[in-house]
């Protein structure tokens, strides 16, 4: 797989939350990435609220992050698929995530970034057999198996270890 400004990164509500809340952890880095068009991040506008409601106990510093990524960031906005549709992935992921899951296969994204263990990543076997294409795999995974791929490595934001 080619990894380029052109790969599609479609974010999850608890990286969305994690990247608010910490800026030093994996979630955070590819938000920076995504700020300095390193990637085309996706998202829909049910994640987008998910992720401020459950931001709603964090601090200040926190809430004021995710404003600045919702603001400054170049965000692909996708539909949230049609309830026909989100009941056929039913099969594949609890029915509350459903809509994370079908709207990357739906707009095409590559991969499927979450911290969602129990929900969406336990889903990654099912993603991969439906022939979508989609990888879905949790943000330091991506950092180490992907990013480090990238033709513009070098000029991305550096990864926490990287000197």
């Amino acid at each position: 797989m080619i990894i380029s400004r052109a790969t599609t990164l479609f974010f999850d509500a608890s990286v969305l939350v994690a990247g608010s809340a910490s800026s030093t952890g994996g979630s955070a880095l590819l938000l920076e990435a995504c700020l300095v068009r390193g990637f085309r991040p996706q998202v829909t506008g049910a994640v987008l609220m998910e992720s401020w409601l459950a931001l709603q106990g964090f601090t200040n510093e926190a809430r004021a992050r995710f404003r600045r990524w919702l603001t400054e960031i170049v965000w692909e906005l996708v539909p949230v698929p049609p309830a026909a549709v989100l009941a056929q992935y039913e099969r594949y992921i609890d029915r509350e995530d459903a809509h994370v899951l079908a709207a990357a296969v739906e707009a095409g994204s590559q991969f499927l970034l979450s911290l969602d263990r129990r929900h969406v990543l336990a889903a990654a076997p099912a993603a991969t057999g439906m022939g979508s294409g989609l990888v879905i795999l949790t943000p330091g995974d991506f950092i180490r198996q992907y990013y480090p791929l990238h033709p513009d490595y070098d000029r991305l934001p550096a990864e926490r270890d990287r000197p």
